[in-house]
């Protein structure tokens, strides 16, 4: 099938392909039906909203109101993570969640942020319209597709009265537009046939634009969309730059190690092929020498690549390159992976963040045991690595974990470090890894 074809609907297309598309098209029937559904749906959620905050507001003086609107906050809020995923379905608009990630630390801490956070309130207001916007929707829709099915199955109602006579109206007493001729119904279907196509396309506009409503209430708001391009920009910057000194880094130890101990082998092989005939003896020294030179060469090589991208996370996947960091950790790592495989820079953002943070563990905590659990929370990879040591790890005066919160954000993940003094220090990533 052509582009063109695909533009208007198939085969045949043109003027027509293209007026008749929305009735072949399934999203059609799902707007349908939550645009009838939806009054009910804000109706629903009218009732909740008006006894949650109601009963809330009314008892704040003996203070059960504070956990009264809390549990409405978090209604509402649920209730626009349902609308997200239910408009999502019914209307194909994808609706990213904009909310502030809520912070470590106390419950208070964490219910402020929800608090104040101007998503929270547009989720609020979006359940406030929804129940007059789902009954303008759900008359409309109602009107059009009765009409039109009316029409369109006038011919099969003619049949049924005994006086071949069907009305397509009543008011009372009255009767409106009466078929009482075969022909009269016969172009009452083609107006009907007409009327639902205008019908179909009706129901897709209501649904366009109830999904700008929802888009405008329920998504990220163009200043959330701004500071995110320039966080995401920032952060690309970062990576850039880190990439760059990563790749200088890798030259240097290319050149003052693996490079040199290779100089070393050649000169010793060429040392004993020199003294091969006239001293036997030197030269099995030098070949030995040169082997052991040749296995220091290799296992700097192998370091280095496993810095770069290790083999065992490309062939066997998150759990066994996280096994490979515990073995090699000397302190005791006890390791919770639940999870499948996962997309490559998520994997290798999660490995990395096991490993670094081992290592500062290692080297500067002075703890006695690591814990690394790795699971997956809907479309979240979560990787969290606890460590008993002495605490007081900070992002800022560091250029490790400064590099891992870069790396985490260029995945478009989040990273928070809770590292009190005294311990114990926490590190969070969390990555988004499809759904």
């Amino acid at each position: 099938m052509t582009v063109e074809q695909v533009a208007t609907g198939g085969p045949g297309g043109g003027t027509v392909g293209r007026a008749l598309a929305p009735l072949r098209q399934v999203r059609t029937l799902t707007a349908t039906i939550y645009l009838l559904l939806s009054m009910f749906v804000g109706l629903t959620w009218h009732v909740i909203l008006a006894v949650g905050l109601t009963v809330g507001v009314g008892t704040l003086i003996i203070w059960v109101g504070v956990f009264v609107l809390a549990l409405t906050l978090l209604a509402w809020r649920g209730g626009a993570w349902l609308e997200r995923r239910w408009v999502g379905a019914m209307l194909g608009v994808q609706i990213p969640d904009p909310y502030r990630p809520l912070p470590d630390g106390s419950l208070w801490r964490r219910a402020r942020v929800l608090a104040g956070d101007p998503a929270t309130w547009k989720d609020l207001a979006y359940l406030v319209v929804l129940f007059p916007l789902g009954l303008i929707w759900f008359v409309v829709t109602t009107t059009v597709w009765t009409l039109a099915l009316g029409l369109l199955t006038a011919p099969l109602w003619y049949w049924i009265p005994a006086d071949g006579a069907v009305a397509l109206f009543e008011d009372g007493d009255r009767s409106i537009l009466v078929l009482d001729t075969l022909p009269e119904a016969i172009l009452a279907g083609v107006v009907g046939a007409a009327l639902c196509v205008a019908a179909a396309w009706v129901v897709r506009g209501m649904a366009i634009a109830h999904g700008a409503v929802a888009l405008a209430l329920l998504g990220p708001s163009q200043n959330q969309l701004q500071a995110r391009v320039e966080a995401l920009q920032a952060s690309r910057d970062r990576a850039v730059d880190s990439a760059e000194a990563e790749r200088r880094r890798i030259e240097r130890d290319l050149h003052d190690g693996a490079q040199q101990r290779l100089v070393a082998l050649a000169m010793d092989l060429g040392m004993a092929r020199a003294k091969l005939e006239t001293d036997p003896a030197a030269a099995t020294a030098l070949v030995g020498e040169a082997h052991e030179e040749a296995k220091r060469a290799l296992a700097e090589l192998r370091d280095l690549a496993r810095g770069i991208h290790p083999a065992v996370l490309a062939d066997r996947g998150l759990d066994a390159a996280i096994s490979a960091l515990a073995a090699r950790s000397p302190v005791p790592v006890g390791i919770d992976v639940a999870t499948g495989r996962l997309p490559d820079p998520v994997e290798s953002a999660a490995y990395f963040v096991v490993a670094e943070a081992l290592t500062n563990a290692a080297k500067h905590a002075q703890a006695a045991e690591i814990s690394v659990r790795i699971a997956r929370h809907r479309d979240l990879l979560i990787v969290e690595v606890i460590d008993d040591g002495a605490g007081g790890a900070d992002p800022a005066r560091g250029t490790g974990l400064r590099g891992l919160a870069d790396r985490v954000a260029a995945v478009d993940g989040h990273l928070t470090v809770t590292s009190p003094p005294g311990g114990p220090t926490v590190i969070r990533a969390e990555l988004p890894c499809g759904s």
